[in-house]
């Protein structure tokens, strides 16, 4: 390292450096990733003088400003005609929410949520000197007047004006807070290098033992050769507005399984050898073209592996795949067959894999990497050939898909909510189709009703894994889940049992409702069970039906 130096900076004097836009977020760093919670505890912290870390930037001159992001970042874009610039390496999200609470205005962090810097308050309310566990004098909520005062109003130039209304005691809290707040010593180490290899690893080394970097950030860090970050974003952005919260490592892993000249392999450290590779090949090779080629030609088969599975299998929102990284490994599919839309006979193989890597949760455990890695050569095979065939020999027990339980993320409860939609419900009260799709109604937490209801069985003894069980659950537009309320299903279904429609909708949600389908039976314990047996053959059956193939094995227990 050519030269370090230690200095302090008070707040006040950060947001006048930030105000000169002297500060400038490099390539490698990540974006903002903060939530407006820990926004409001690192305002608590300054409060009461509690250490918050130090600044870690590199000084360095207008030979380096290639490296600069010009995006993605909340802080002041940084004058480039500036003859020194402070490259953020450690502090970047700290530096930004120092920042953001001056304006007070909403910003979305890396995954889509809304950051309502506005919303970070000062808290009013009495400040027990006593208490061994005082409250957090900084919340994330809206303002109210006289007692939850915006930090935004707190710092703001004309903050007197702003504040004029309060008590005279509580303008004096406030008073102090602001004084607190801009007075705030924050450590700047200063890095002076030439080297930027130097630096990268130093930004990768902190981060490890700090906060930590995802795969990706890893992967965006070393990426010296292409604005990797930028581009991942980018094609992110293009896909279906229901799929921009996907993970950038799931965009990578797909694009390094398109990296055939690299070893099949998956994981953090094979991720990052392949962008290290093709860093080497632009930066040695001479191939940026070839690069780009490949990145596009990727970004279009991405795009048509989201639309595949929208279309073809009701997955309307990425909460709806069992595995994200069903999209890298679809997307092999489509770098080697180049037409919109596969044959018939291609969707059949592909109809194989979809059911059975979301019923069978391929892509967790301990032999995802096999499953992922077999599924890239199956696809490779299948899209350059068309003759593939995908096999499923890990046959399940049906009691996998009882236990799986409402309100838990799992491949077989995304399946599962998958099925319900290709079945296309009715509304149980007219017969109408319900209009699940990507514009209104999607199959969230509010349309999904427990047949049985749950308070109803957890007076009858029931345990909540039980009745939970997803074989409990169907989508029903919200207006008439409340309209059925905590009824017994065969007080809330008796009035539509003598209708013309009501067969079909109870096939349209994969309900049985003869006479021995236990909907009809007195007692709640009794019922549910006999109802839980025949929904799960039920579903069993629907799931090899639209699979094409065999999922579960004979003979084992449906209970």
């Amino acid at each position: 390292m050519s030269e370090l130096e230690l200095t302090h900076k008070k707040v006040r004097q950060l947001h006048d450096l930030l105000a000169d836009r002297v500060f400038a977020v490099p390539k490698l760093q990540r974006e903002f990733v903060w939530t407006g919670p820990r926004a409001a505890e690192l305002l608590d912290s300054v409060y009461r003088s509690m250490p918050i870390g130090s600044l870690l930037v590199w000084e360095t001159g207008p030979s380096h400003y290639d490296h600069l992001r010009h995006n993605l970042s909340l802080l002041p874009l940084f004058d480039r005609k500036s003859p020194s610039g402070l490259f953020i390496i450690d502090g970047q999200q700290r530096l930004s929410v120092l920042y953001e609470v001056l304006g007070g205005q909403t910003k979305k962090n890396s995954v889509g949520q809304d950051v309502h810097f506005g919303r970070v308050c000062f808290d009013l309310s009495p400040d027990p000197s006593e208490d061994d566990d005082p409250p957090k004098h900084f919340v994330y909520r809206k303002p109210v007047d006289a007692r939850f005062v915006p930090v935004s109003d707190i710092l703001a130039p004309n903050w007197k004006r702003r504040l004029r209304h309060h008590t005279q005691k509580h303008f004096g809290r406030l008073t102090e807070c602001r004084r607190r707040i801009r007075e705030y010593d924050v450590p700047v180490v200063v890095v002076r290098s030439k080297d930027v290899d130097e630096i990268r690893q130093v930004f990768i080394r902190i981060n490890t033992q700090g906060m930590g970097l995802r795969g990706a950030d890893r992967v965006f860090a070393r990426a010296s050769a292409m604005d990797l970050r930028d581009m991942a974003h980018e094609l992110r952005s293009g896909v279906n507005g229901d799929f921009q919260n996907i993970d950038l490592e799931v965009i990578l892993q797909g694009f390094a399984f398109v990296t055939t000249e690299r070893e099949l392999d998956v994981g953090a450290r094979p991720l990052e050898a392949t962008i290290a590779w093709w860093n080497q090949q632009i930066d040695h090779e001479g191939k940026q073209a070839a690069f780009l080629d490949r990145w596009k030609r990727y970004g279009i088969a991405f795009e048509k592996s989201v639309d595949l599975l929208c279309s073809k299998f009701h997955v309307y929102e990425s909460k709806l795949l069992p595995s994200t990284n069903m999209l890298a490994t679809l997307a092999v599919f489509f770098m080697h067959y180049r037409r919109s839309a596969p044959t018939s006979r291609q969707l059949q193989e592909i109809r194989k894999w979809f059911w059975a890597t979301g019923v069978g949760q391929r892509y967790s455990g301990r032999g995802f990497r096999q499953n992922l890695m077999s599924d890239v050569k199956f696809f490779e095979k299948l899209g350059s050939k068309g003759t593939a065939k995908f096999h499923f020999n890990d046959l399940l027990d049906p009691a996998d898909v009882s236990r799986s339980e409402y309100g838990k993320s799992s491949a077989i409860n995304a399946a599962f909510y998958c099925l319900l939609l290709a079945q296309n419900p009715r509304f149980i009260e007219n017969g109408e189709p319900i209009r699940y799709d990507q514009d209104k109604g999607r199959a969230n937490r509010g349309d999904r009703h427990h047949i049985f209801p749950r308070q109803l069985l957890a007076t009858s003894g029931l345990r909540h894994r039980d009745y939970n069980s997803i074989c409990n659950i169907c989508l029903v537009a919200a207006e008439e889940n409340q309209r059925f309320g905590m009824r017994h299903p065969r007080s809330y279904l008796d009035e539509y049992r003598r209708r013309t429609h009501f067969k079909r909708t109870m096939v349209s949600h994969l309900i049985p409702y003869d006479e021995e389908s236990g909907l009809w039976v007195k007692g709640a314990q009794k019922g549910y069970g006999q109802f839980r047996r025949r929904r799960l053959a039920l579903i069993c059956h629907e799931f090899e039906r639209v699979a094409g193939i065999r999922l579960f094995r004979k003979g084992a227990e449906l209970a």
